[in-house]
């Protein structure tokens, strides 16, 4: 399974206010994502085969999107991201490494929040403002030892990540 952006960021997804579960709004909920630091237009992988559930339909935060892809056994919400690529759509069928998207910039950051969950699309809308700490669905998962096993892939492999360009 590729990482979800063509490097390994720079910045460490797994401390400071990157991290899952940082204090976001001076405490009042928790970060429930990994941010992975990227420049702007990065494109953004599928991390496994799935279908695209929503695709940059509405406003994610701040001025950017979000694609939510239905992977097996998991969902993925791909986050602040700038637009989708060239043939994604709801109801696209990708493969892991498809280019979904490409990093947006939010503020004066550009990343791709990346948000794990175990339970079907279908399970009702992913941000839940009356689910405290997270304000997200209850099946919101910490993606950070995900991610790890990705990069660990990578690194272990040597091999270059080449995306796969949507149909």
């Amino acid at each position: 399974m590729p990482f979800p952006i063509p490097f390994l960021p720079h910045d460490n997804f797994k401390t400071g206010g990157r991290r899952f579960g940082a204090d976001r709004a001076h405490g009042r909920r928790k970060h429930a994502g990994c941010d992975l630091i990227a420049p702007v237009g990065t494109p953004i992988f599928a991390v496994g085969n799935g279908v695209v559930m929503e695709a940059a339909e509405r406003e994610f935060y701040h001025g950017t999107y979000a694609v939510v892809v239905q992977h097996s056994g998991y969902l993925v919400r791909y986050c602040e991201v700038k637009g989708v690529a060239p043939g994604i759509r709801r109801g696209s069928v990708v493969s892991a490494g498809t280019v979904i998207a490409y990093v947006g910039k939010m503020h004066t950051m550009s990343m791709l929040h990346f948000e794990l969950y175990s339970g079907p699309y279908g399970a009702g809308g992913l941000t839940n403002r009356g689910n405290p700490p997270y304000q997200r669905r209850k099946d919101l998962m910490n993606p950070t030892a995900f991610l790890q096993q990705l990069s660990a892939h990578i690194l272990q492999s040597h091999e270059p990540i080449v995306p796969n360009v949507a149909a």
